[in-house]
């Protein structure tokens, strides 16, 4: 896990069913996919006091009827791998749009696009990535139709991470997926990037006090999907049990075979399938 610079487009799009260039082995197939005049995906830019506007793609029906659904989805980090962008759940948010789901996808930065130092000004990097995240679930609560009571965020690795700490700040917000998040900030911080001497590591864990994500999930209850990889090299059986103690009442799923990306066609479909009833979806 290094830094990768970010690359992304800057094209405006105004495109139905799958994004030309973006197509995945995940996406879906000519018979799942929604018909060509049902969704539209648009390339926006959302403002964030203080920081640059977070780039993203508004995902949504055409029709702009009331009572629709609402996601977010937080990608994960993994340089070299070309789903570590704002991309990772597009084909997926375009197969829900068509069951009246708009989802909000931004591009996340921390630490994608810069590396952590380990000190205090880490803590201040995640705070303000998490204020972008907060701003792009704001944009989503205020597209046209999205009911306030129907919305979830889906986020993967550092994605899920951030995921479990905008449902701290949005109590309106209780239905979360996690995919194979850390329990901590400093763990990966320091294992990836700063290995610092034993003493150093204790109190770099210290800074982030209070933002852990395992410490934010228990209010979720029975609203927070974990799903976890049992080949996963980066979130072992210590980071499971972890989560399993701080949320009881969570859904947890362990697939065999998996590794971190979490990529196979099981872990989606459950992942919806669990959306679709939290959210009252159609079909």
């Amino acid at each position: 896990m290094r830094r990768l610079p970010v690359l992304l487009s800057t094209a405006v799009l105004l495109l139905v069913g799958t994004v030309a260039g973006v197509a995945r082995a995940d996406a879906p197939t000519d018979a799942a996919r929604p018909p060509a005049d049902t969704v539209l995906i648009r390339d926006i830019e959302i403002p964030v006091p203080g920081q640059p506007a977070v780039r993203a793609y508004l995902v949504r029906p055409v029709r702009s009827g009331p009572h629709l659904a609402g996601v977010l989805g937080l990608h994960w980090f993994e340089p070299g791998r070309s789903s570590q962008d704002r991309t990772e759940f597009l084909a997926e948010a375009t197969a829900l749009a068509a069951r009246g789901v708009v989802s909000v996808l931004p591009q996340l930065t921390f630490p994608w696009a810069a590396d952590p130092v380990g000190d205090a000004r880490d803590r201040a990097a995640v705070t303000a990535q998490l204020d972008a995240v907060q701003a792009a679930y704001r944009r989503l609560l205020g597209e046209p139709g999205v009911d306030r009571a129907r919305t979830a965020v889906v986020g993967h690795d550092y994605g899920a991470m951030y995921a479990a700490d905008l449902t701290a700040r949005e109590p309106g917000l209780r239905t979360a997926v996690l995919l194979a998040p850390d329990a901590t900030w400093a763990n990966w911080f320091d294992r990836y990037w700063l290995q610092l001497p034993p003493g150093q590591a204790a109190a770099y864990r210290a800074v982030f006090a209070g933002l852990d994500p395992v410490d934010q999930v228990q209010r979720l209850g029975a609203g927070a999907y974990l799903q976890f990889a049992a080949e996963d090299r980066f979130v072992g059986p210590e980071t499971r049990a972890a989560f399993g103690t701080a949320a009881p009442a969570a859904r947890v799923a362990l697939y065999p075979h998996e590794e971190h990306d979490l990529g196979g066609a099981r872990v989606r479909d459950e992942r919806v399938a669990w959306l679709a009833v939290r959210l009252g979806l159609a079909g």
